[in-house]
């Protein structure tokens, strides 16, 4: 049975509140302050086992340098993974990560560091790389690449990683966007979704429709279903 996982890109309030309005959430060590070891394991401990943690590595890592300072943040970031039994982890390049030769040798290289079992790792570019490039680069280095499914055509496959970008912390996802997501996750076994911006319960709830919308469409009998509790919306619900 498919799953849509809806979460944000940082903790809103406490985790006994977050996990019971998103599926997810991400995280990201050594740019952020991260609790110790215990704290996070509590934070496992207290999320149901289908809450999906997602864990970004630091920006040092993702400037594909190295060194000692980048061996040390990417052991760290790592260590955080395990101790929250992360599903994804996710490597964000800038946009003086150009698309060059040596470039994607270094992305491949630094994902071969990285032991894929029981992991979705996935690559997040941004700058001047075209669409194709970063597939096949990303398919060469055995991960997912990141899209936003609003803007965005998917790369055909059963589990999907999209960042759904606000334009501004005070925007939201139109109805006709949200349909095209809900459309784009439509037969993918698990489906990773990080909403920016605001009414981020509301975008979850309004993405539960348009994917029950777009499974009852005509011809689509075969479509693998997702599975998305309905939650109840409450004032108090709305992010702070």
């Amino acid at each position: 049975m498919a799953r849509v996982l809806v979460g944000l890109p940082e903790f809103q309030g406490k985790i006994e509140k977050y996990k019971e309005r998103f599926d997810m959430v991400e995280i990201r060590p050594v740019d952020t302050s991260v609790p110790r070891p215990p704290t996070l394991r509590r934070w496992r401990k207290a999320a149901s086992p289908t809450f999906v943690f997602s864990v970004i590595l630091p920006r040092i890592v993702g400037s594909l340098e190295t060194g000692e300072a980048v061996d040390t943040a990417l052991a760290d970031t790592l260590q955080v993974a395990s101790t929250l039994e992360a599903r994804c982890i996710v490597l964000q390049t800038p946009p003086d990560v150009r698309p060059t030769a040596a470039n994607r040798k270094k992305i491949a290289a630094l994902f071969a560091r990285i032991p894929p079992e029981g992991v979705v790792r996935c690559w997040e570019a941004s700058g001047v790389w075209e669409q194709d490039d970063v597939i096949a680069t990303a398919r060469a280095a055995g991960v997912l690449p990141v899209f936003d499914a609003a803007r965005d055509d998917l790369p055909s496959g059963p589990i999907v990683y999209t960042r759904l970008r606000a334009l501004g912390k005070s925007a939201s996802l139109s109805e006709t966007s949200l349909q095209r997501v809900a459309d784009a996750l439509r037969g993918r076994r698990e489906s990773f979704v990080i909403v920016e911006g605001r009414g981020g319960v509301r975008t979850r709830q309004a993405l539960l429709t348009a994917t029950a919308r777009s499974r009852a469409e005509p011809g689509d009998a075969a479509t693998v279903r997702p599975v998305i509790m309905p939650m109840p919306l409450k004032a108090e619900d709305e992010e702070q």
